[in-house]
């Protein structure tokens, strides 16, 4: 073996740079300490820690109760929350405190340097006359070293206690979590196999072996056993849900006070009857986001919070249905409570049991009596939607005489999952279309506003129809999530569905996979939407608040735009793993392209670009080129819409517009001279007709009165003196105003006798068709007077 290479001797520093060094070691010194300062996030007797441990350790025990006895599903979900929860966080702080051990560990290894260059230091200087004060000085930073890296092992000590502490912890953590999949497997695996006794071998209804009282203290604290690390953990949710709750609720009353101030028939009923329950309104969109919070809460967070889901679905639901469907929501509601007491419950597994079959018991009665086709007959509707309620109805109905039979037969994990799943399956139904419901009818209100109408390209149809499409497919997905965790079927739809994304497509050396080519779609799709939104909020909402110049803001909102797509683009791309320096020959190729073929294409759009920061066109300006004249109505990436006075469309190439010429007839101002040429006969008073004139156009309220209308007299005619009366008018109405006031013109001019002659000319025929002369000579001959008389 080669012989480890020798350490290399430390070298004292030299005497004229102790002073200089002594000054950087006390600089690093004074980091070290900044960094050793922070409070380590647990301490090893801090009594918060404690207290943590022994809440694991009384859970860990509850667990173990637990699993001794007869647990649902739904109940070992839960427990793998709460355990899974742990370990996350357990190992977030195990990783924090590896990464700060390593950090001291660098750190020591630098103070043991230093250390070493002192010692060896101080041994060049010491008894040397002359050198005191630098002996002093030496052996001062290695009394300051040796402070400092006694601060530094103190606290790698109490970090290597935690983290020992934290592995016993991981450890337990651990094993449960074990337990939990070894039980949900083997249930998932047994659920058409009998698990317990049928029930007709008990003779009477076992009674729980705790008092009341007890089994509600006791459930309590496992219940809620977890909550305050849940609660310090899910700040950022519970503030984003009170943030929501205050804005939703300001929205609600605003809605409210246009409901009483609108015009009585212009508002929907329904929509005057939610509304005037703001409080429940807003809760209902705040909750909405307590959905995903109480997949990881521990069960008594998760009990209150759906408890609060009851509030709206009551006060609101009932308002949007009719009678006969209102005493299915009211079940429902009641029977979804008993549920959540009989899981949060602890009471022994039997009695739970049989509490649990009296419920589903019950439940189906009601749910039998409400599903008879002579009441379902007596809901409004005949539509698809109104069938899919009844057959959704009936199949609950079924669903719960299944969960029933299977536990009186003993299948008591089947029972469970088809029984809590069908309750809590039709209560959220219940409450995603309260919520679909409320929020189309706020849409409703919304697009029917003052404010929305004025907007340039709103249109209230399609906004509604697309916004309770949009409504309609988030609520039907939510509620899909929602009923596969409920028949624990989530974790394995979603792992098969995560296997199918990541098989590797393709061949040779390229491959993809459906998961990153979905990514990208959406993404794309995503981005191209917010892109759309970001530039109408600019154009039709923000902008037009400031006092910019025209077309400003489209030019800002079309740059804007542009951006946003190609960032979105860029972005897209690089997150599906693709590199951007493998589109070089792709770049090349459309460089040659540009070259040969892409060139109009290319021109056009940099055209387009140089349009929208130079403007000498905007949206809405009246120009003519080309011989057509219209309003701008769009400046596109690569050509502009004119919409012409006869409302046809013309597509112009942005290229065109820049290399040709164009009239731009409101560029500087939307102000426009017209000219009515007026001819009198010879021999009127000219200073009269043109008086004339001017009070005729000062007499217009539409003509403009800065510059003020003139009168001239241009010249002599063939027959007739020429005057012309000039005036300006506004852009839109100049040619109407030319019609209106050349009618005004002619009838004073007949009033005031003034005649408007038109040109006449004399015909003298120099030759005549020769047998129209000879007809003409002899108008009375034999064959003219047989014509006559024949009526030719």
């Amino acid at each position: 073996p080669t012989p480890a290479p020798s350490p290399t001797p430390v070298q004292p520093i030299p005497l004229p740079q102790i002073a200089d060094q002594a000054e950087a070691l006390d600089r690093l010194l004074r980091d070290v300490s900044k960094e050793l300062a922070p409070v380590l996030p647990v301490r090893v007797s801090d009594p918060e820690a404690n207290a943590h441990a022994e809440e694991i350790r009384l859970r860990a025990s509850q667990t173990e109760e637990l699993l001794t006895g007869l647990p649902n599903m739904m109940q070992l979900q839960d427990e793998d929350r709460y355990w899974r929860s742990l370990a996350e966080e357990y190992g977030s702080q195990r990783k924090a405190l590896t990464e700060r051990a390593a950090g001291i560990e660098k750190q020591l290894a630098l103070l043991d340097a230093e250390q070493a260059r002192w010692e060896v230091t101080l041994a060049e200087v010491h008894g040397k006359p002359g050198l005191e004060l630098v002996a002093e000085r030496v052996e001062g930073e290695l009394a300051a070293i040796h402070k400092v890296r006694l601060e530094a092992q103190e606290q790698r000590n109490v970090i290597l206690t935690l983290q020992n502490r934290i592995s016993e912890q991981d450890k337990q953590i651990a094993g449960v979590l074990l337990k939990l999949d070894e039980i949900r497997e083997r249930l998932r695996g047994q659920l058409f196999v009998r698990d317990s006794y049928p029930l007709w071998s008990a003779r009477e209804l076992r009674a729980s072996d705790q008092s009341i009282s007890t089994v509600i203290y006791h459930s309590a604290g496992r219940g809620f056993t977890g909550s305050a690390t849940f609660l310090r953990s899910s700040q950022g949710q519970i503030v984003g849900a009170i943030i929501l709750y205050m804005c939703a609720l300001a929205l609600a009353f605003h809605f409210k006070r246009y409901i009483v101030t609108a015009a009585a028939g212009t508002v929907n009923q329904d929509a005057a009857l939610v509304f005037s329950r703001p409080f429940s309104v807003a809760l209902q969109f705040a909750l909405l986001t307590s959905l995903g919070i109480t997949t990881s809460a521990p069960t008594g967070i998760s009990f209150i919070v759906c408890l609060a889901l009851l509030v709206p679905v009551l006060r609101l639901l009932p308002k949007l249905i009719n009678k006969p469907l209102r005493h299915c929501v009211y079940a429902i509601s009641a029977f979804y409570v008993l549920e959540w007491a009989h899981l949060i419950l602890q009471f022994s597994a039997l009695f739970k049991r049989e509490l649990f079959a009296i419920n589903i018991f019950l439940a189906a009665l009601v749910f039998g009596w409400l599903a008879r086709p002579s009441r379902l007959s007596l809901s409004s509707g005949s539509g698809w939607k109104h069938k899919m309620l009844i057959l959704g109805i009936r199949a609950g109905f079924f669903m719960l005489v299944a969960s029933f039979c299977a536990n009186v037969l003993g299948f008591v994990s089947l029972s469970q999952i088809l029984g809590v799943g069908t309750l809590f399956s039709g209560f959220s139904f219940a409450f995603l279309y309260t919520m679909v419901r409320v929020a189309h009818l706020g849409l409703s209100l919304f697009v029917d506003s003052p404010w929305f109408r004025a907007l340039p390209e709103a249109n209230a149809e399609v906004v509604e129809r697309w916004g309770a499409r949009i409504l309609g497919t988030c609520a039907l997905l939510i509620w899909l999530d929602i009923n596969l965790y409920f028949f624990t079927i989530l974790d394995r739809i979603t792992k098969t569905f995560q296997q199918l994304l990541e098989y590797p497509i393709g061949f040779g050396k390229v491959h993809f996979t459906m998961g990153g080519t979905l990514t990208l779609f959406l993404s794309l799709v995503v981005g191209y939407l917010v892109a759309n939104v970001a530039k109408f909020v600019l154009q039709e909402m923000l902008l037009p608040k400031f006092s910019l110049r025209s077309g400003l803001g489209y030019a800002i909102s079309r740059v804007t735009y542009y951006i946003l797509i190609v960032g979105i683009f860029v972005a897209a791309v690089t997150n599906a793993g693709v590199e951007l320096n493998k589109f070089t020959l792709l770049t090349g190729a459309l460089g040659l392209g540009v070259g040969f073929g892409l060139q109009n294409i290319v021109n056009n759009f940099a055209s387009g670009l140089i349009i929208l920061f130079e403007r000498p066109f905007r949206v809405g300006d009246t120009v003519e080129v080309g011989g057509v004249t219209g309003t701008v109505k769009r400046i596109g990436a690569r050509s502009s819409t004119i919409l012409t006075f006869q409302y046809a469309e013309v597509i112009v190439p942005n290229s065109n517009l820049l290399s040709n010429q164009v009239i731009n007839w409101t560029l500087t101002s939307a102000r426009r001279r017209v000219e009515i040429p007026v001819g009198v006969a010879y021999g009127t008073n000219l200073e009269h007709a043109l008086s004339l004139l001017i009070d005729v156009a000062i007499k217009n309220p539409r003509i403009l009165r800065d510059p003020s209308p003139e009168a001239f007299f241009l010249g002599f005619g063939e027959s007739a003196l020429n005057l012309e009366l000039r005036f300006w008018a506004a852009q839109p109405v100049w040619f109407e105003l030319k019609s209106e006031v050349g009618l005004a013109v002619l009838r004073v001019m007949r009033e005031a006798g003034i005649e408007i002659p038109f040109p006449q000319r004399d015909l003298h025929v120099r030759s005549i068709d020769t047998f129209a002369h000879k007809e003409a000579e002899a108008p009375f001959s034999a064959g003219n007077i047989k014509k006559m008389a024949s009526g030719q």
